[in-house]
């Protein structure tokens, strides 16, 4: 078991010569946390060095009381993760990705959360046929549906209006903590 939800030390990051990121501890508590800051402050080479993609220069790392570079594969189990782009297929139908995600997860709630989201009124468009906060929003459903020890969504308001913000913020409000 484990009692933080990660733990960093020492934690250096460099793209080639350039630090992108130098963290002397940093813990975050079991639970909902938010990693604010502004653009190029290190929050998504954070997140993708806490998922194992990046490989620090030094440090440690640990998410989930793991290592995420000699735990990948136990990592991937427990963690969803979206990131700030999307990256669903374009041709991708909606009717078609709630049916993958309601035979992956709990298809009620898939289901309920793609109603919430306003994707239902839209099943028989492909992806690529939505608006750009519609296809965050289809992004965004299998975070919110998941049945994941762990979510973490980098940039989750991204491309949304306030009111799809207020929808969305809610959702993950309601989305049970393990």
């Amino acid at each position: 078991m484990y009692d933080k939800l990660f733990t960093v030390s020492d934690l250096v990051v460099k793209y080639g010569r350039v630090l992108a990121l130098e963290v002397e501890r940093l813990e975050a508590p079991l639970g909902r946390i938010l990693i604010v800051g502004p653009n190029a402050s290190g929050k998504t080479t954070l997140i993708k060095t806490l998922l194992g993609l990046i490989k620090p220069r030094r440090g440690r790392v640990q998410l989930l009381g793991r290592d995420p570079f000699k735990h990948s594969s136990e990592i991937s189990r427990l963690v969803t993760y979206v990131r700030d782009i999307d990256e669903l297929p374009p041709q991708l139908k909606v009717s078609t990705l709630i049916e993958v995600l309601s035979e992956n997860f709990n298809g009620e709630s898939v289901e309920s959360i793609a109603k919430d989201l306003g994707l239902t009124e839209h099943m028989g468009k492909r992806l690529s046929e939505l608006s750009k906060g519609m296809r965050r929003k289809a992004s965004l459903l299998m975070a919110l549906a998941s049945n994941r020890e762990l979510v973490i969504i980098d940039e989750p308001f991204s491309g949304l209006d306030s009111k799809s913000r207020i929808t969305v913020a809610d959702l993950l409000d309601r989305k049970k903590l393990n």
